[in-house]
């Protein structure tokens, strides 16, 4: 019994090795969706995206509330209700916050604020859909003081 039991266990260890290899070529042709469980297999037929900040501050108090303003578009068009994810960096890594849904006309309004003095790199982040391929903001770098 102990010996069908291991059997299993490395087969099925097996096939996860290959899952994760398989994950890992396909985040690296496709950098935008890297972080993200969410791989995009035929990227080809997308349409290119981007984000375009508009609007946010170099420095805000702690606990203040303030907006960060884009949208997102494909060539001229914006892009309404696709999901937008919010991401902090941490350590090196980036982390996904939340996430919104851009307005009909594609732009968005994130309001955030920070419980802390630092200085903090964020982005927003599109990870893409059958139609429309995946894009990352330009980092934005907020200091908050007391």
């Amino acid at each position: 019994m102990k010996i069908k039991t291991r059997m299993v266990s490395l087969s099925v260890l097996a096939l996860l090795t290959l899952c994760l290899l398989n994950v890992t070529a396909a985040s690296t042709t496709n950098p935008a969706a890297a972080p993200h469980s969410k791989i995009v297999t035929d990227v080809k037929a997308q349409q290119p995206t981007s984000i375009t900040l508009t609007d946010y501050p170099k420095q805000v108090k702690v606990n203040q509330t303030f907006d960060i303003t884009g949208r997102l578009t494909s060539g001229n068009t914006g892009l309404g209700n696709k999901l937008i994810y919010h991401s902090i960096r941490d350590n090196g890594k980036w982390y996904w916050d939340w996430n919104f849904t851009t307005n009909a006309d594609g732009s968005f309004d994130d309001s955030m604020s920070f419980p802390g003095v630092g200085t903090y790199d964020i982005r927003e982040e599109f990870w893409g859909d059958n139609q429309y391929a995946p894009c990352i903001s330009n980092v934005m770098e907020i200091t908050v003081v007391s």
